[in-house]
């Protein structure tokens, strides 16, 4: 990161400083690149995204904060190696932050809080941080534990207007306030346009988690050969994940024929892409045609933490 003190007479009298962060926990150690800075209201923090030294493409990213006067550097999120293995709702897990760049207005008027949107498996919601007890707040959702994709489109101090998808509900905007404390509603959602049950030709979904053990024995002791000992030490480490993968399967509203659906299977343009859990018209059209689809986010996807990523690299 840079610093510009602009000259506003002569823009060749601009002077360029880089920033030397002090690292003040072991995450900060860490960074390698960094990209996205926001500013706190007040001017005296600095947020931005980090990723390691070596970054592959769509990585799992950090959340810094750097006190801009003495620039000491915290991870208030952390890179996520693996997802929580944690049943229940699936709008309180977290894979990791996969995210391109902060919003222009991340942080709270007060500098409590920095507001992200990022991938859970196939599912994209929004969170946020607590910068002074990096506690990682999953807010509700106007869907609840059946969220797909939630994403807040502005903000106004504690309200928010999100947007609200999933494969059989295009696009809905609500209008939404919380109590950053716990996350829950102050009051209850306001629909501005919602378009729930809107899908024609698609009845239902769900996002199924499929293991990766190996049951196939000729296949699981089928291992990779050792690489050539002069590559070996210009080569990356190898690494592995035993978290799941997910398919999302769309069943359309016509009767089954007698010997079940015929099926699209759908697999995304990877590796480290995601096929998110959202409304897409070629899905309905597909569906309108009697067909079944099935979306693969498969190892090497975006949104299951970093070493599930970094496996495909």
């Amino acid at each position: 990161l840079y610093h510009v003190q602009l000259n506003k007479e002569d823009a060749d009298k601009n002077v360029v400083t880089k920033i030397d962060l002090v690292p003040a926990d072991e995450g900060s150690k860490e960074i390698g690149t960094m990209r996205s800075p926001r500013f706190s209201a007040d001017g005296k923090q600095l947020a931005f995204l980090a990723t390691r030294d070596i970054a592959t493409h769509g990585t799992c990213s950090f959340l810094c904060v750097t006190d801009w006067a003495t620039k000491k550097t915290t991870a208030v999120i952390p890179i996520k190696n693996e997802p929580d293995a944690v049943a229940g709702d699936v709008g309180t897990r977290f894979n990791g932050l996969f995210i391109g760049s902060l919003g222009k207005r991340a942080w709270s008027p007060d500098g409590k809080y920095i507001y992200v949107v990022t991938q859970v498996g196939s599912r994209q919601v929004w969170k946020y941080v607590e910068v002074a007890t990096q506690r990682l707040v999953s807010p509700q959702y106007v869907e609840g534990g059946d969220v797909a994709i939630e994403s807040v489109l502005d903000r106004d101090g504690d309200s928010f207007l999100v947007s609200v998808s999933s494969p059989t509900r295009p696009p809905s905007v609500f209008l939404v306030q919380i109590n950053p404390v716990t996350g829950k509603y102050v009051y209850p959602p306001i629909a501005i346009e919602d378009q729930k049950d809107a899908s024609h030709y698609l009845k239902t979904w769900e996002v199924y988690s499929i293991p990766t053990s190996v049951s196939d024995v000729p296949a699981a002791s089928n291992k990779l050969p050792e690489p050539p000992a002069v590559l070996k030490e210009v080569l990356i480490p190898s690494v592995t994940s035993t978290s799941d993968y997910e398919a999302t399967v769309m069943l359309p509203s016509s009767e089954p024929p007698a010997n079940g659906y015929p099926v699209i299977l759908e697999l995304h343009g990877g590796p480290h892409g995601n096929s998110p859990v959202m409304y897409r018209s070629m899905c309905e059209f597909w569906a309108a045609l009697g067909f079944a689809i099935v979306t693969v986010n498969y190892r090497g996807s975006t949104g299951f933490g970093i070493k599930a990523l970094e496996s495909l690299v």
